[in-house]
């Protein structure tokens, strides 16, 4: 009598998680990019040239396995939306500098000595008349594995520092902790920058 009680708990347990891994790989190829924009004023003509702004925000996670594994986000998803930008012609230069509370902490970690640069001012020394900021604003975890990623993309004008777009998605990771390939959020935001006439 245990050894069928073992075994149907056991069957029970293989069940759920084969439906778990089902449910996260369905997800995974048929569950649409959320992505909502939140401003956007009409302009003339599709905007070129504008700086790729990566505001990283170190403070996001304390666990370090959580943090490395967004680390991972720059190389997976930031890059490649980068690369996908600037092939439009909307940017063409990259910067990437620490949110001031993320200075603060690493400084008072005494882990970061330094001053982070004035995008504002290197956008204008550059020529650039606008700004393509790129920044995390939640991460939530699921142990030691990322759940999702939030991210705030906002377009500003320089001379005005008055924000011309902007728009927020949420990246969820699988069953294993794995988050989606780039691809299809970067068309969906291709798509909504286009129908804002900022790209052609």
């Amino acid at each position: 009598m245990k050894d069928k009680l073992q075994t149907i708990l056991g069957l029970i347990i293989i069940g759920v998680f084969v439906l778990a891994i089902g449910a996260s790989i369905y997800r995974s190829i048929f569950s649409k990019p959320e992505f909502e924009v939140r401003t956007s004023t009409a302009i003339s003509s599709p905007i070129k040239n504008a700086l790729f702004w990566h505001e990283e925000d170190l403070e996001k996670t304390a666990d370090v396995i959580v943090g490395a594994k967004l680390g991972l986000e720059r190389t997976d998803f930031i890059e490649p939306l980068y690369q996908a930008l600037k092939t439009t012609g909307l940017v063409n230069e990259e910067i990437k500098t620490m949110s001031d509370v993320a200075t603060k902490k690493m400084i008072e970690l005494d882990a970061y000595r330094g001053t982070e640069p004035d995008v504002w001012e290197i956008a204008k020394q550059n020529g650039k008349p606008y700004i393509f900021k790129v920044a995390i604003t939640n991460v939530s975890s699921r142990g030691m594995d990322l759940k999702s990623v939030t991210y705030l993309f906002s377009l500003y004008n320089v001379a005005t520092k008055s924000l011309i777009w902007e728009a927020r998605t949420w990246r969820s990771a699988g069953f294993f902790g794995a988050m989606p390939e780039s691809k299809e959020t970067i068309t969906l935001m291709e798509a909504k920058l286009k129908e804002a006439k900022i790209i052609k």
